[in-house]
């Protein structure tokens, strides 16, 4: 389920890179450049379509990713696009891409070396290449995004899901000829295609097979025969002239994009969740007010001087470890993309251990150990492998993140939003959202000062308080009270070189060489902020009891120094993000649910609040997840394909733990 197999190739003697399995070439040996431009680029029409097209996206899909060469051509021709009529309504470009075997980053630089006209695009994807568990990853270049979806798009395919009904404009139908690989050209795939093309979308492929032809005929395209490509005597082309009806999978869970005509965006709360939402929104041309109730931002759960950045792996729920491993990955890029624009924070890639430190933790780390993960993203130490990794004894093993890190929450999030605001991000500090109502145009808040503002679109993304407002009230969110130790370094706590995890957490020293971070109590329903020395003595003891070797006693918490925050979190421990959906209405439309779906009699789409969404429940893992959910709310309000498979996203719902009821036949008070 999570392992990829790269692709195994050679390169022949007109320097084409070959698939071993598939004994075909990955572009042509004449011009495989030209072949793309004549066989997808000008087979779709993409240029004059452009020119008419009056959306703010443009969307197009792709069978067999291969080079990246397809992606490369697009991305130039949307780029020359742009540069000559830079007033076009039509701003980005999404490209979704499905690879079954990747070629390893060594034969992927090699095979880019064939066309220098590519090189930074080429580098940029080298850059960010990655050993990838199966699902989407997305990456940016700049007004252009790629999706690339690892592993058999049989699989993969039906998973972009009921939201992305009709969405796609073009495709590229591409991969290895029918006759080396028939298992990709069929008509699941087909029938997948015609649901997801928009109306009068198109798409066109390098081949003319009679299979082909009649299986993208039976599905429902139009089809026109052009001229082949060199060698080639005849290619296919088509066009979806008419729509069939498809019925949801799950309509409770279904989004529809919000409704935008100014771009004007409430973002509440001062946190990286709000934070990185806001990133997100700007980049497509969002305007946006953040709406913070402290003096300064990242003064909650965001403010710590030090924390750990990681996937969560050790959960016994799939979806959840899959969830992490791809938000961890798109962590990587945000961090980057932050280093990138010199907003200044500290942090070190210095890699977290995980502890077997009981039974119970062992044998968590044993199930993380049989899901088969690349190594650079765990491996499994012994206790003397481990004990070398951290640069101190320990008197176990466990496991090893290399790519993990840990940074400064409270300088990430303050200084990315100085770099907001010089971005025309305006921050209304001190201001606490008491009250939300509805409008004509979009949203009023009131404020504890009653003052009154209004916004076309509203986000919540205040933690623990997003309960406060009656739209949200019946969300089973709580509050978690935590309190970090800030203690002073020490002869060996210097020597310590990853981030260690136990019952807790220890960091290595900060960059003045001066403290570590070790924490956190973890104080359920529970929301004061007063300072505890019960819980500064406990993490002390918990490192200590768990961790009995002699350095362990230079831990001293005794100077008190600690820092409170309270997260977000629900049962099922995972965030919550998307439209905030209508309790009285859902609960309407839904309380039968089970009759309903027993007698397979119609059921409705849920009922949310038009142009409100949240952010939150992120736990003790918003450093991990807020880039990527933040990025995935984008892309669901403005209408956008999504980095994650449907099943993610239905896991992330908000009326998640009511629905889970409704279709047991359950009552939800």
């Amino acid at each position: 389920m999570f392992t990829i197999q790269h692709a195994k190739i050679h390169f022949n003697e007109e320097n084409t890179p070959v698939s071993d399995k598939f004994d075909d070439v990955y572009f042509s040996n004449q011009d495989g450049l030209a072949e793309t431009h004549y066989v997808f680029l000008e087979g779709n029409q993409l240029w004059e379509r452009w020119v008419n097209y009056q959306e703010a996206h443009f969307v197009i899909a792709e069978t067999g990713f291969g080079t990246g060469l397809n992606f490369f051509a697009v991305t130039t021709l949307f780029r020359e696009f742009r540069h000559k009529y830079p007033d076009s309504p039509l701003k980005r470009l999404y490209f979704i891409s499905f690879e079954k075997y990747p070629l390893p980053l060594d034969a992927l630089r090699q095979a880019h070396l064939a066309y220098p006209q590519f090189s930074r695009l080429a580098l940029h994807l080298q850059q960010h290449w990655l050993n990838p568990i199966q699902g989407c990853y997305r990456f940016h270049f700049d007004e252009t995004t790629l999706d690339l979806w690892f592993g058999d798009v049989a699989e993969n395919l039906p998973q972009l899901g009921d939201y992305m009904n009709g969405k796609i404009d073009a495709w590229f139908l591409d991969g290895f000829a029918p006759s080396k690989n028939p298992d990709m050209w069929n008509e699941r795939l087909y029938q997948q295609m015609f649901r997801f093309t928009k109306f009068q979308g198109t798409f066109a492929t390098f081949t003319a097979a009679s299979a082909v032809r009649k299986g993208l005929e039976t599905a429902g395209f139009d089809m026109t025969k052009r001229k082949g490509f060199g060698k080639k005597r005849e290619c296919l082309s088509g066009q979806k002239t008419h729509e069939k009806l498809t019925a949801l999978s799950a309509p409770w869970f279904h989004s529809q994009p919000a409704n935008l005509k100014e771009q004007d965006i409430a973002i509440i709360g001062g946190g990286i969740a709000s934070l990185c939402t806001a990133i997100s929104l700007v980049k497509r041309g969002a305007k946006i007010t953040i709406y913070c109730e402290d003096e300064q931002t990242a003064l909650n759960a965001s403010g710590n001087k030090q924390g750990a950045f990681y996937p969560q792996l050790s959960d016994d729920n799939e979806r959840n470890i899959r969830f992490y491993i791809h938000a961890f990955a798109y962590g990587h890029q945000f961090l980057q993309w932050a280093t990138q624009q010199q907003i200044e924070f500290e942090h070190e890639l210095c890699g977290v251990s995980l502890c077997a430190y009981n039974e119970k933790a062992e044998s968590k780390l044993n199930k993380i150990a049989e899901l088969n993960l690349p190594s650079d993203l765990y491996q499994s130490l012994s206790q003397t492998e481990l004990s070398e990794k951290i640069g101190l004894p320990l008197p176990f093993g466990g496991g090893f993140i290399p790519q993990g890190a840990w940074l400064a929450p409270r300088q990430l999030v303050q200084h990315a939003f100085a770099f907001l605001e010089k971005q025309g991000v305006q921050i209304k500090r001190s201001q606490k959202v008491t009250a939300l109502s509805q409008t004509e145009l979009g949203w009023q808040l009131k404020t504890a000062e009653n003052e009154t503002f209004s916004h076309e679109l509203v986000v919540l993304a205040n933690g623990h308080k997003l309960t406060e407002f009656e739209q949200t009230q019946k969300l089973p969110l709580y509050p978690v009270r935590g309190q970090v130790s800030q203690i002073p370094t020490s002869e060996n706590l210097l020597k310590l070189k990853t981030v260690l995890c136990y019952d807790g957490y220890l960091t290595p020293v900060d960059q003045a060489k001066a403290s570590h971070c070790i924490g956190a109590s973890h104080v359920r329903d529970n929301a004061t902020r007063e300072f505890s020395l019960t819980e500064q003595q406990e993490n002390q003891q918990k490192i200590q009891q768990n961790i009995p070797e002699d350095w362990t006693k230079e831990v001293d918490t005794s100077g008190n120094l600690a820092r409170i925050g309270v997260r977000c979190s629900v049962r099922d421990l995972t965030p919550m993000m998307g439209a905030v959906p209508h309790f009285s209405a859902q609960q309407t439309q839904y309380q039968n649910l089970f009759n309903l779906r027993r007698r397979k009699q119609p059921i409705g789409q849920a009922t949310n609040y038009p142009n409100l969404y949240l952010i939150g429940a992120l736990g003790s893992r918003g450093l991990t997840s807020a880039p990527f959910l933040g990025e995935t709310l984008a892309s669901l309000i403005y209408g956008e394909p999504l980095p994650m498979s449907e099943d993610l996203i239905h896991n992330l719902m908000p009326n998640r733990s009511w629905v889970r009821r409704w279709l047991k036949g359950a009552e939800v008070k």
